[in-house]
């Protein structure tokens, strides 16, 4: 008897048992399999014990006590703890609920997308709604472009979080801007949590070679081995109060980096630009607490005459000289002249295959316990239509179906197997269902990923809010326990910044209704901005940036904002046709760039110390020249892009060319140098 069919059998046994089992009973019920020597025996239930225990089956063992002459004890299933009672959602919690969780594995790297389709298929079968919703009926797209590989390592880096087992991982830290070369090295990590902050997974914990809390950036990390010993014994226990998304967010803001003694930065921001200080920095006032000065220059820089600093003079002098160092490289003739752009090289990135492990016995284990239920709900489903909504292959779950009808408690006799079958027309039926009638309860990892979807794809989403509490009260007191450890330590989307939490859900909601809206969008931060009749098709969370796509009428044609960059919404009265789906393919590259046919080509030429870092970042868009700087082409149809860009690189990059693209970075150094000088 294969693993997987013996944990059925047990299930099967323990659900239908009025009383314990004994161990004793389950020696002479399963001789072939917990026969033989005792210890081994014992250590065999044991595992099997732990392995159903992760899937969400509740067994325990009742030490023996005395009950009418008899001793009672042994191994049993609570029933009411093991099914998933009907969660009784609102259509609007379902819907709301199905489409998180659709966004969400439409990413590709959710790291739990197992969990949170088991969770999915579950609570389907528990209620009586279907799957409604999708991700285009409630206009949500998230998407995380990058490396196709990431989402082989964040489900490796998820696991090893849930269970606390230490990995080994081999890691290639970047070259920095001043010339410092990156380097690989192997590490031996306590990963305490994983969270998605500053456009990039961040894994947050213990490295045993500093012997201090490290962040890593999951696309550096090159290979993940998780410790194979004891597998169900965790090898570590989080730091006390350990929260992922604060460390995370800590990581990927570097003025906040642990260099020095906090101090007070006072900024100061231009008329019209003020709403910089809540949608960048978080901020509600003009004071940013910063324990990395170096780290914040090249924020600033990148704002140009939008935000100075104020005090300390230090920080100020920093931001002046970096300045200084880029209006003096402009002042100088361009040499050499910039070659013609080449067209970028394409990407020949392929899709990751799915690895034959990653679909192993106990996925197929989990997915058993929902297929009965699931033709029990739907009596005479053809199989291809049960395969589709079980997310399986016809043969595939005809083979599971095949399975499932050896299952059932010992003596197996035919009363005692599952009854289910598949006939001449397709359909399957199921007769005796051997109390797996309904879905088991959700476990603690498929809580934790439905809320990581919910929070990633619909942030303060009141449906998805009321759904998740409705669900998440139904767990175990355990489980529930469990669940809140790992919520702290699992975050999968940056959350919208400050000021635009409100204007997301109207666009969302916008979206859904296909209602026409005036934005007031500012789209250079300066406080000149301009009214736009929009209809939007739907919001986007690109590598953590929110952005809204739908149809510009003054324009007519297609057009993205950032959401950070629109100071209010209001409705028109006018509503505008369904104007389809948002099609994921569109939004996977690494910049949400759509060309329009006016781009044209600027040249960003870096320094000899910034080379190693530019060469890295751009690949085939850059080309060393024989003094060893570094020329990068990018494609745009304006200056802004390109001129926040060179700022940011605090000297260490200037615009070669064009002439009209070089004269818009020395007119912002200009105008930012003056702004500074107003400053005593």
């Amino acid at each position: 008897m294969e693993k997987t069919e013996r944990l059925l059998d047990l299930v099967a046994l323990l659900l239908d048992a009025r009383e314990p089992v004994s161990f004793a009973e389950l020696r002479d019920l399963f001789p072939d399999e917990y026969g033989g020597p005792r210890g081994a025996a014992e250590r065999k239930l044991e595992r099997d014990k732990a392995e159903l225990l992760e899937l969400g089956v509740p067994i325990e063992y009742v030490d023996p006590q005395r009950l009418d002459e008899r001793e009672l004890g042994g191994y049993r299933i609570d029933r009411k703890s093991f099914f998933l009672p009907d969660p009784k959602l609102l259509p609007e919690e379902s819907a709301a609920l199905y489409s998180a969780g659709a966004a969400a594995l439409a990413t590709r790297d959710f790291p739990f997308s197992q969990d949170l389709q088991h969770a999915l298929r579950k609570i389907s079968l528990a209620g009586d709604t279907q799957a409604v919703g999708g991700a285009a009926a409630r206009r949500l797209l998230v998407v995380r472009p990058g490396d196709p590989g990431r989402a082989q390592k964040l489900r490796a880096l998820g696991e090893a979080v849930a269970r606390r087992k230490r990995v080994h991982i081999r890691y290639e830290s970047p070259p920095n801007l001043e010339g410092k070369p990156g380097k690989r090295s192997e590490r031996d990590v306590d990963p305490w949590g994983l969270a998605f902050r500053g456009r990039a997974w961040r894994l947050v914990g213990w490295c045993h070679e500093k012997r201090e809390q490290r962040v890593f950036l999951v696309d550096r990390i090159e290979s993940v081995e998780i410790n194979a010993q004891k597998p169900h014994t965790p090898d570590f226990e989080p730091a006390e109060g350990f929260d992922a998304a604060v460390e995370a967010d800590r990581s990927s803001k570097p003025w906040r980096w642990a260099h020095h003694a906090p101090e007070e930065v006072t900024l100061r921001f231009a008329p019209g630009s003020e709403a910089i200080a809540e949608r960048v920095f978080g901020i509600g006032d003009r004071t940013l607490t910063v324990s990395n000065i170096d780290g914040l220059v090249p924020e600033i820089l990148s704002l140009g005459d939008r935000v100075q600093v104020e005090s300390p003079a230090s920080a100020r002098d920093k931001v002046r000289g970096a300045l200084e160092r880029i209006l003096l490289a402009l002042q100088r003739p361009v040499e050499p002249e910039p070659e013609p752009a080449r067209p970028p090289a394409q990407d020949e990135r392929s899709e990751p295959r799915q690895s034959a492990e990653q679909d192993g016995k106990r996925e197929r284990l989990r997915r058993l316990l929902l297929i009965v239920p699931a033709v029990r709900r739907r009596p005479g489903i053809k199989l291809p239509e049960l395969a589709l909504e079980l997310g399986l292959e016809a043969q595939e779950l005809r083979e599971d179906i095949d399975l499932l009808g050896l299952v059932g408690r010992p003596p197996f006799s035919p009363d005692d197997l599952i009854d289910i079958s598949v006939d001449e027309r397709d359909r399957v039926s199921v007769t005796l269902d051997q109390s797996f009638s309904r879905p088991p309860q959700l476990t603690p990892l498929e809580a934790l990923a439905l809320a990581a979807a919910a929070l990633e794809a619909a942030p303060a989403d009141p449906a998805v809010a009321s759904a998740l509490a409705k669900l998440t009260r139904n767990l175990t007191p355990k489980a529930r326990q469990l669940y809140a450890q790992l919520a702290q330590r699992i975050a999968g989307s940056t959350p919208a910044p400050r000021g635009v939490q409100s204007i997301l859900a109207r666009l969302r909601s916008a979206a859904e209704q296909h209602r026409e809206l005036a934005l007031e969008y500012d789209k250079e931060g300066r406080g000149a901005a301009g009214e736009r009749i929009f209809r939007p098709q739907g919001v986007i969370d690109h590598g953590g940036v929110w952005y809204v796509i739908g149809h510009d009428v003054g324009r007519g044609a297609e057009r993205t904002f950032r959401v950070d960059r629109i100071l209010s919404v209001r409705e028109t009265g006018q509503t505008f046709p369904d104007q389809g789906p948002l099609d994921p393919a569109r939004f996977q590259g690494e910049q949400l760039f759509f060309p329009s046919g006016h781009e044209h080509a600027i040249t960003l030429r870096f320094s000899p110390a910034a080379a190693a870092w530019a060469l890295q970042r751009y690949g085939s868009r850059a080309r060393q020249l024989q003094d060893g700087r570094v020329d990068v082409s990018i494609e745009s149809a304006g200056t802004g892009y390109a001129v926040q860009l060179a700022l940011s690189l605090a000297g260490e990059a200037e615009i070669a060319g064009p002439q009209q693209a070089r004269e818009a970075l020395r007119d912002e150094v200009e105008r930012a140098l003056q702004r500074s000088q107003e400053i005593t």
